[in-house]
């Protein structure tokens, strides 16, 4: 996910832990830090590293939970108080009909001694069977309290990013209870954050996000047409009641067709490139079908420095594009019923843009 670097996914290293048991039903039960050793070690840095979506969250002023993360980095209070008094917070917020579960907290490192992460995970409690065998005898043991790999026992997730003992505005947040990106109130206020992009601006993103993709692979499209597939991929997402990364590989797929292994291989590392560069790695969110429906624009410039501007839905209607055999090039034919509203020079300036 692109709120760690690849070299920070590779290099993510639990340093700290602790978990308390939350149920608005008991009171709070501070416990102590837990050693980092076993398994279940790299167990919990493949599941953080899961989660680590684009941010589409920041913190907002006040907010206590960054400021502790803060002295915690800073040692002005032991891993242990600091985490302690974080959860308390979380219990005091899990109230009503907030489900039971395992709230963890996890300090990490990734490499650079002055960046530290801290991670703070919501985990279903789930009963589970294992299978045990011991002095040449195979039996059934039943675990209460077991933590299983598949994302949908994650309910909520933050990780956060602190940078020379400063924790950076911007927060990877997850709530399964809640329509993705959106926060539940209580997750939303116990961390003090908001939203940073709204579903608009998160359409302009994907918009830039599909043109970049179908730009880097267009040899692999039906007749090399990236406006033709750029319409259709948006259109097809703006029918959508959500969007998340695998709706935006499946929809480029479709419209690039039936495509060699190698080329699909190429299309699934642009997708990632971008999908990373716009901060949309993970995000899940609804639509703008207004964004998404508007028609695409077609830019063409030739040999001889014309260029041409239109909407691709005129293509075939009032603009047709056609090979001149006798010349080797292409003809370009722009046709109105009305006058023109404008045929003016254009100042320095403007020229300069259209470049």
């Amino acid at each position: 996910m692109s709120f760690l670097s690849d070299a920070e996914q590779q290099k993510l290293k639990i340093e700290k832990m602790i978990v308390h048991v939350v149920d608005p039903q008991k009171a709070f039960q501070p416990k102590d830090e837990l050693p980092v050793e076993g398994d279940h070690v790299g167990f919990f840095e493949a599941r953080i590293i899961d989660v680590a979506v684009s941010a589409v969250h920041a913190f907002t002023l006040g907010s206590v939970v960054r400021a502790r993360l803060e002295d915690i980095a800073m040692k002005r209070v032991t891993f242990q108080m600091g985490a302690q008094e974080i959860s308390r917070l979380f219990m005091d917020e899990h109230k009503g009909s907030a489900s039971p579960g395992a709230f963890f907290i996890f300090q990490l490192t990734a490499g650079n001694p002055d960046v530290t992460f801290y991670s703070l995970i919501k985990y279903d409690y789930r009963e589970a069977v294992e299978l045990d065998s011991a002095n040449g005898k195979t039996k059934l043991r039943q675990i209460v309290q077991a933590f299983v790999t598949e994302q949908r026992a994650i309910q909520k997730s933050a990780l956060v990013r602190v940078e020379n003992g400063t924790a950076q505005e911007l927060v990877s947040a997850f709530d399964r209870m809640e329509r993705a990106p959106d926060l539940t109130g209580y997750f939303k206020k116990f961390l003090s954050v908001k939203r940073n992009r709204s579903d608009t601006e998160l359409s302009d993103d994907l918009i830039a996000v599909l043109r970049e993709t179908l730009m880097a692979n267009k040899a692999s499209l039906p007749q090399e047409d990236v406006p033709g597939a750029l319409r259709e991929v948006r259109r097809n997402l703006a029918a959508r009641a959500e969007v998340d990364n695998n709706a935006v590989r499946e929809s480029i797929i479709v419209a690039a067709g039936e495509l060699p292994e190698d080329q699909l291989a190429n299309i699934d590392l642009s997708l990632s490139k971008s999908l990373k560069s716009k901060n949309l790695s993970g995000v899940t969110f609804k639509p703008d079908p207004e964004k998404l429906t508007k028609s695409v624009r077609v830019r063409l410039r030739t040999a001889e420095d014309v260029i041409v501007i239109y909407p691709h839905d005129q293509e075939g209607v009032t603009v047709d594009r056609s090979v001149d055999k006798e010349a080797g090039g292409t003809k370009i034919v722009v046709t109105t019923k009305k006058k023109l509203i404008e045929d003016e020079p254009l100042p320095e300036k403007s020229r300069t843009a259209l470049k």
